[in-house]
């Protein structure tokens, strides 16, 4: 056993899939199933459950990986300190507007900081322009939100584009606001609670999170004429702290960033709430270590939100 094959195991753990994983590995598949097969005879146990449906983790399996997660994160963190200096690190990203993505970014941003060389253009955007950076190949690497309903609609356009997309986030929008604000500890929202309250936007809507055939917010039936336009992304949180009538639609949020502004995430029972973040990329791209750095943050801090 060695390094090579924790990651084996937590890469196809993470897609449920031998050939994804195989592919975000970059080794072909049958080789793949060959190391998991000679692992598994080393170790005594079946760590894969075997299906037409994909791959999923034993019990035995499950315990092997948790097991192992901390020597493979520490080997990552030992790797990354003493590469760091050598490597020259290109990277470039179009995203929506998401606070675990940006918390993501800032980890991944502290790892390869002391890089001799470092060329970073993180982009956020919307999913039509983000389609059309990564097609034009301006970045090599995308995430794009869409409602499901649009679902068949966007996976046509990236067939038709050659582009792959793989599911990183299903989500409702949250209403964010102060855990002092009138409704934080109301468990059943409904869009009629905020007709008293103001509505947090953003005032750059050359930036959306949508571009504006595609938007479908829940806030649809809440408004009230009541607003407050924010240009500053970083001011939006202070406002909703210290304002204690304001709120705000967002994606799930880290859990760390509630506690530093004292706010609390709520569901809101409102029709067509269901969104989904897909990372996207070129079918014929070959993702770089400094993409899968990123990716590795990003898969950890999405580990972790929840409501």
């Amino acid at each position: 056993m060695n390094i090579s094959d924790l990651k084996y195991v937590a890469e196809i753990a993470r897609t449920g899939s031998m050939t994804q994983a195989a592919a975000n590995l970059f080794m072909n598949q049958p080789n793949l199933s060959k190391a998991v097969i000679s692992l598994e005879k080393e170790l005594g146990i079946t760590i894969f459950r075997r299906s037409s449906k994909g791959v999923s983790l034993t019990k035995e399996g499950n315990d092997f990986l948790l097991s192992t997660k901390e020597i493979l994160e520490k080997f990552e963190m030992v790797e990354a300190r003493y590469k760091a200096e050598e490597m020259i690190h290109y990277f470039g990203i179009s995203v929506p507007r998401a606070s675990y993505i940006s918390t993501a970014f800032s980890r991944f941003s502290s790892e390869i900081a002391s890089a001799k060389k470092l060329q970073i253009n993180f982009y956020e955007t919307n999913s039509m322009k983000t389609i059309q950076n990564i097609s034009s190949r301006k970045h090599s690497l995308g995430i794009i939100r869409y409602a499901v309903e649009y679902e068949r609609y966007y996976n046509k356009l990236l067939a038709d584009l050659d582009l792959y997309g793989d599911m990183l986030l299903e989500f409702d929008y949250l209403a964010l606001m102060s855990e002092n604000g009138p409704l934080a500890q109301q468990k059943e929202l409904k869009p009629e609670n905020f007709v008293d309250l103001i509505e947090i936007v953003h005032g750059d809507y050359t930036i959306p999170l949508l571009s504006t055939s595609e938007i479908q917010k829940p806030m649809h039936n809440v408004s009230n004429g009541k607003s407050i336009e924010l240009y500053d992304r970083g001011s939006q949180f202070d406002v909703l702290s210290d304002v204690w009538n304001t709120y705000m639609w967002v994606s799930p949020i880290p859990k760390e960033m509630l506690k530093r502004y004292h706010l609390v995430q709520k569901h809101v029972f409102v029709k067509d709430n269901l969104y989904r973040d897909v990372i996207i990329r070129p079918k014929a791209y070959q993702m770089t270590d400094t993409d899968r750095k990123f990716l590795s943050h990003l898969y950890r801090v999405r580990d972790m939100i929840s409501v």
